[in-house]
């Protein structure tokens, strides 16, 4: 609830109407204080209007703000969205490259084990076996 400081909008002009009922001694003080209290009653009515009002036009304008974020962080997302599309690619493309070049260094070891146990007569050492088991595998 919006409790104003000070109330920015003038009293109602009831000029027209005698602001002090006692001021008409034709009306009985029954009649004097029913139609108080409808003045009052106007005054009060009006005020609450006014308040709603206010109130009403600072929801259109955070409703305004938060569709605005809104779309601002849809916007975020999509531009995020796409950088990750875009990342998962390079890195499928990496874990590819990755995968043949192990695959490449393995068989170079095999060559160059295959070089050494050739170049130094491996044949005949008690390794032989193992490195030519290491070689198949």
């Amino acid at each position: 609830m919006l409790l104003p400081v000070d109330d920015p909008f003038p009293p109602l002009d009831l000029s027209w109407l005698d602001p002090e009922p006692a001021a008409c001694p034709s009306l009985s003080p029954v009649e004097q204080r029913r139609l108080r209290r409808k003045i009052s009653n106007r005054e009060s009515a009006r005020r609450c209007r006014m308040r709603k009002q206010r109130h009403l036009g600072e929801l259109r304008a955070e409703s305004s703000r938060l569709r605005d974020e809104n779309r601002e962080l849809a916007s975020r997302v999509r531009t995020l969205a796409q950088q990750t599309l875009l990342l998962r690619r390079a890195n499928g493309r990496l874990l590819a490259e990755s995968s043949a070049l192990r695959l490449r260094l393995t068989e170079l070891r095999r060559v160059v084990l295959l070089r050494q146990l050739l170049t130094h007569g491996g044949f005949g050492c008690l390794g032989y076996e193992q490195e030519l088991a290491s070689l198949i595998a």
